[in-house]
């Protein structure tokens, strides 16, 4: 049941992913009913008060018999310079993604190869128009080529192309926001280019959602652009070294398990520390770049070129995740593949009394 509130949303957001669906079924009462509900879990309905504090957005899911799936990944780059990404590989993933129907996908950063190119945020939204057909929600995180192009006090013409390839989520003027998918599942989407120090707005921010899940939630995503564990030899980027040092001391406390995920290495990563699964998903696109695998990473890859998106699926008390991965050099029979899957087993419920 789709109440007035949502219908209302519906109308003023007017998501263009569905607009020719409405026009061609409103005939069929039904019908309009489930593509108006589509519309409402991608945009969030439950989105807080806009400016009071970082958004939230909802993507509730239907029951059924089909798991709960969505996507993440990073440094897609989407330009047309041909010089910086692989735009084979690229659009091979973007339709990969678009064929698993997600409940929604998560970008870690670098979206467009330069941020204050309006040009490149066109190119994004003419190679994923088939996610807006689908009312697939994207929620991305900022990163550093969000950035590129804009001189040191001029970020706000790189935020202000951010804040419009978003729309109609609302999340001007912030630079983190949270997603809920479903009851199970909470993202808290980071800005690595922000303070993440011990008392900054965005670590306040980050500990009391982390820390106030709210009933039903059974785990944690952490998004953001440079990941907190990583091969050493990339040195760290900002503060995002800060998040690993929270979670080493409280994950053990927290009543959800805690997945983290970050991009800007172009390539894949895997590794499991203090009850927390760190994960690197940089092969949107963007050039590749090698990792060693001999510091506890844990997916062993013996390919040192991983274009991939992750695929996560939640059945029951287990999160498991797959990189599926594109090989652009490959036969059409032989390009994709899934050599790393893992799984996350969510903490007991607390017993009933």
């Amino acid at each position: 049941m789709v109440d007035g509130v949502a219908l209302r949303k519906v109308e003023r957001l007017k998501m263009p992913g569905c607009a020719r669906r409405r026009r061609a079924l409103m005939a069929v009462g039904t019908l309009l009913l489930s593509c108006v509900a589509t519309v409402a879990l991608a945009l969030g309905q439950g989105q807080r008060g806009a400016g009071a504090a970082p958004p939230h957005f909802e993507v509730p899911v239907t029951s059924g018999p089909a798991p709960l799936t969505f996507v993440v990944y990073g440094d897609t780059r989407f330009t047309h310079r041909p010089d910086v990404v692989n735009s084979v590989a690229r659009r091979a993933l973007v339709a990969g993604i678009a064929a698993q129907n997600p409940a929604a996908i998560f970008i870690g950063g670098d979206l467009v190869y330069q941020g204050s190119n309006a040009d490149d945020y066109a190119v994004y939204r003419e190679e994923t128009a088939a996610w807006r057909q689908s009312g697939i929600p994207v929620f991305p995180a900022l990163g550093n080529h969000e950035f590129k192009g804009c001189a040191p006090g001029t970020e706000a013409v790189c935020l202000g192309n951010w804040w419009s390839a978003l729309e109609p989520l609302a999340v001007r003027p912030w630079r983190w926001y949270s997603v809920s998918v479903g009851r199970e599942i909470l993202a808290l989407v980071l800005d690595s280019d922000s303070a993440l120090t011990v008392g900054s707005e965005q670590r306040r921010w980050f500990e009391q959602q982390i820390n106030h899940t709210g009933p039903g939630v059974r785990f944690v995503l952490v998004l953001l652009h440079y990941p907190p564990v990583r091969d050493p030899l990339f040195p760290p980027a900002k503060d995002e070294k800060e998040i690993a040092r929270y979670l080493r001391k409280h994950a053990a406390l927290l009543p959800v398990r805690a997945v983290v995920i970050g991009s800007h290495v172009h390539n894949y990563e895997r590794y499991s520390r203090y009850g927390v699964t760190w994960l690197v998903s940089g092969g949107g696109g963007a050039t590749p770049v090698p990792t060693l695998r001999i510091f506890g990473e844990r997916s062993h890859l013996h390919t040192a070129v991983n274009f991939h998106y992750l695929r996560f699926v939640l059945d029951g008390d287990v999160l498991t995740g797959t990189m599926v991965r594109f090989d652009p050099d490959a036969s059409a029979a032989q390009a994709w593949s899934e050599p790393d899957r893992f799984q996350v087993r969510a903490r007991p419920r607390p017993a009933l009394r």
